[in-house]
């Protein structure tokens, strides 16, 4: 199979020497479709058409009957109806190109089908772009004297990005995980829609593969779902935080009041989640110096597993002092408390906060 991929590949490269990209959209009008065109002007005009976004041109290239389907890039087949679709909410964005390069073209009777590779470009908005590489492969039929599109078939090739110089390219699991880093956020309200046993056990398995002193491993993961467990720790969390409070700033009733609504009201959304993970490490461990790193580092990812699997989390400790915490679920005393986080789909993803600018971080080589 690799080798056929290579031998096509190279065939590829070589077409591409000889044949024109299609022609960047220009808003020319688009002829439609008649009787007497040959199957390779009709696929000309297909493409012409798309490059064009012009949809009535090309849907007079498309049956109109319903024995049609397309196999889109992400594995689905759509009617025609829903085809029509796609195009029209393709169509709405001028972001894109779409250079074609044509491989076959072969006609048997009634029948015919091209196969080309599309290649799809999008501009994102940090300057990047996004490309999409795909065999397409059309079916056409005889109607009316007439090439019609009955089936159109996508394969993927390659997904990938690219910066503004297109010659630094990110594959489309690279780019699946910066995108994760950047849309990791702390939840604060999440829905009560279970979580799989699967999920929590794929998401600790990604933490305990985070990097530890010596190989040394010191976690330990505290998986909570029981909810009047989780309910009591809620009312807990609030009397622990309502002496502390009162003890610290010795305030007036009204004060207190106020301030104590607020708290609730907080661990009433934070206390929503239906799965509650504590992040210990072990004291006891070989190089015990290094233990809170161990167990950020093991948080970290966490946080990205969950995201990338569409939960939320948080690195919650304010409301969980970790003497209290280990007492109320009889945690030895050889393990610490990094931080009590949920994992749950979030009731709304809170919006991006704004950012510093990486250049105010960066220093080189030396102050």
């Amino acid at each position: 199979m690799l080798s056929e991929i290579r031998s096509v590949a190279a065939l590829v490269i070589v077409l591409a020497l000889f044949m024109p990209s299609a022609l960047v959209r220009s808003g020319e009008e688009v002829a439609m479709n008649h009787p007497g065109l040959t199957l390779r002007e009709t696929f000309d005009l297909y493409v012409r058409s798309i490059d064009q976004a012009d949809l009535d041109a090309l849907f007079s290239t498309v049956t109109d009957g319903d024995d049609f389907f397309f196999l889109n890039p992400k594995g689905e087949i759509l009617d025609r109806d829903e085809y029509y679709k796609y195009h029209q909410d393709w169509f709405a964005s001028s972001d894109w190109e779409m250079p074609v390069e044509l491989l076959t073209v072969r006609e048997e009777g009634e029948f015919g089908y091209t196969n080309a590779i599309f290649y799809y470009r999008q501009d994102l908005p940090d300057g990047g772009r996004y490309n999409l590489d795909s065999y397409f492969v059309l079916v056409f039929r005889k109607e009316d004297g007439m090439w019609k599109v009955v089936a159109d078939v996508c394969t993927p090739i390659k997904r990938y990005f690219c910066e503004a110089d297109p010659e630094i390219t990110y594959d489309f699991d690279q780019e699946f995980l910066f995108r994760m880093i950047e849309q990791r956020r702390t939840v604060r309200k999440y829905k009560n829609t279970p979580v799989p046993d699967e999920h929590v056990k794929k998401i600790l398995d990604a933490a305990r593969y985070a990097p530890t002193a010596g190989n040394q491993q010191p976690w330990k993961f505290l998986v909570v779902r029981d909810r009047k467990k989780l309910n009591l720790l809620r009312d807990m969390a609030l009397v622990w935080w309502s002496d502390d409070y009162k003890n610290h700033y010795d305030p007036d009733p009204e004060t207190l009041e106020t301030a104590v609504s607020t708290v609730q009201e907080a661990l009433d959304d934070a206390f929503s989640a239906p799965v509650y993970v504590a992040v210990l490490v072990d004291s006891e461990a070989k190089y015990a110096e290094y233990i809170f790193q161990d167990g950020a580092l093991a948080v970290g990812n966490l946080m990205i597993a969950a995201r990338a699997l569409g939960y939320g989390t948080g690195y919650f400790t304010t409301f969980f002092p970790e003497d209290r915490v280990k007492d109320f679920f009889s945690i030895p005393d050889r393990y610490k408390l990094i931080c009590f986080t949920p994992v749950g789909v979030p009731f709304e993803w809170p919006e991006t906060p704004e950012k510093k600018d990486l250049d105010g971080f960066v220093v080189y080589e030396q102050f």
